[in-house]
C-alpha cells in the first residue's frame, strides 16, 4: 500500500433548444432541432496520455450501464470522463449531459441539479423525482455525474433509482469513492505513467513559457520533478504554471514543500483544483474522524508500508479489530493504494 501523501437550484431551469411538453399534470423537457441535444463543455486543453485508460472506459460503457471512475484528487477522473463521453456521442440519440456535482453541499438538492441540467420544469405536487424518472425511462442518454465523493450516498440512491427504471440510460460517475451499487463497473484511476507525465508537463510548460520543449538537456530534470509529484496530472500542471517565474531547478528544489509550491492554478478552475493543497484537504474533509486520524498516523511512512507495521504504529490509538475496516475505508476513498508486494 502507498499512503498518498451550496449550490442551489430551483425548478424550471429551461436549455437551449429545448421545448416543454405536457403529459397529465406534468411537464417535461423535449430536445428539438437539429443540433444533438447535450451539455458538454469544449477543451481548451490537449488531452495527453490516458489513451489505455480511455479504450477500457469506452469498453465499460459499452457492456455496463454504470461506470465510475474513480481516485484520488487531481489524478485526472473529470477530464478522462469528458473525453470518453464525448467519443461515443453519436450512440446516444438523446444526447450527453454532465452534472457538476463539485459544488453542491446539500445532497438533497441533488435531483434539482440533476433536473435543471436536463431542462426539466414540473408544476404539479408530483415529486421531481418522478418526473426526472419518467423523462429518462423514454430516452436513449449518458448522464455524467461529475464529482459525486460529498453526495455520494444520494447519487447512489438516485442512480440505482434511475438505472432500474429506465433500460436506455447509461450513468458515468467521476468520484473519490465508488457508488457501491449493484451493476456498477469501477475504473480506479493511477497517477500518469512517466511517458505521459512528462508530455503532460512540457505541453503545459509550452503555454506557461513559449517556446519550451523536451530536450535532452532538461528531459531528466522534468522526470525528476513529475517523479516528485508521484505523476499527479493536477500537480504536474501547476508545477508547469511556475515556468513562467521559476527555472525548472528552481521547480524542483522547492518540492519538498509542495503544497507551498503548488498553488495559483487556472482563475477558470474550481476552488480545489486552485492548489495542491486544497485538493489534499478536500479529501481530508470527507473522511470521518476515524478516518482523519488513521491518515495522520500513517503519514509517518515515506512510502509504502505493510498492514503489520500499521497496525503496529496505530497501537494504543484505536481497537486493532477496527483498523483493517478503517485502512479499507482509506482505500475505498482512494487516499492509500494497495499494491502487491512482489514477494
Amino acid at each position: 500500500m502507498k499512503n498518498f501523501s451550496g449550490l442551489q437550484s430551483r425548478r424550471g431551469l429551461p436549455v437551449d433548444d429545448m421545448a416543454l411538453r405536457t403529459k397529465g399534470q406534468s411537464a417535461v423537457a423535449k430536445a428539438t432541432g437539429a443540433r444533438r441535444p447535450g451539455n458538454l463543455p469544449l477543451e481548451l486543453t490537449s488531452f495527453i496520455g490516458r489513451q489505455t485508460e480511455l479504450a477500457i472506459v469506452k469498453h465499460m460503457l459499452s457492456s455496463s450501464r454504470l461506470v465510475t471512475l474513480a481516485g484520488i484528487g487531481g489524478v485526472g477522473k473529470t477530464r478522462l470522463a469528458l473525453r470518453a463521453a464525448v467519443e461515443p456521442m453519436m450512440d446516444f440519440v438523446d444526447g450527453v449531459w454532465l452534472v457538476e456535482l463539485g459544488e453542491l453541499g446539500d445532497a438533497a438538492l441533488l435531483v434539482d441539479v440533476v433536473a435543471a441540467q436536463l431542462g426539466l420544469r414540473d408544476d404539479s405536487a408530483r415529486p421531481l423525482q418522478d418526473v426526472l424518472t419518467e423523462y429518462l425511462s423514454s430516452r436513449r442518454l449518458l448522464l455524467v455525474l461529475d464529482n459525486c465523493e460529498q453526495v455520494v450516498d444520494a447519487a447512489a440512491k438516485l442512480a440505482e433509482t434511475l438505472l432500474r427504471s429506465c433500460s436506455d440510460l447509461r450513468i458515468l460517475a467521476t468520484s473519490r469513492e465508488a457508488l457501491g451499487i449493484g451493476g456498477e463497473a469501477v475504473l480506479r484511476l493511477t497517477p500518469l505513467t512517466v511517458v505521459d507525465a512528462d508530455s503532460l508537463f512540457a505541453n503545459r510548460a509550452a503555454a506557461a513559457l513559449p517556446g519550451f520543449a523536451l530536450t535532452d538537456e532538461n528531459k531528466d530534470l522534468v522526470s525528476r520533478i513529475c517523479t516528485k509529484v508521484e505523476g499527479l496530472p493536477l500537480a504536474i500542471e501547476l508545477a508547469a504554471a511556475r515556468l513562467r517565474a521559476m527555472s525548472p531547478e528552481q521547480i524542483l528544489e522547492r518540492l519538498d514543500d509542495r503544497y507551498a509550491l503548488l498553488t495559483r492554478g487556472s482563475r477558470g478552475a474550481p476552488e480545489r483544483q486552485q492548489t495542491l493543497g486544497w485538493s489534499v484537504g478536500w479529501s481530508y474533509e470527507l473522511c470521518t474522524p476515524a478516518e482523519q486520524q488513521l491518515w495522520a498516523r500513517l503519514s509517518v511512512f515515506a512510502g509504502s508500508f505493510e498492514l503489520q507495521a500499521a497496525e503496529d504504529i496505530c497501537n494504543g490509538d484505536f481497537d486493532p479489530e477496527h483498523i483493517v475496516d478503517l485502512l479499507s475505508a482509506l482505500v475505498d476513498k482512494s487516499i492509500v493504494t494497495r499494491t502487491e508486494s512482489g514477494a
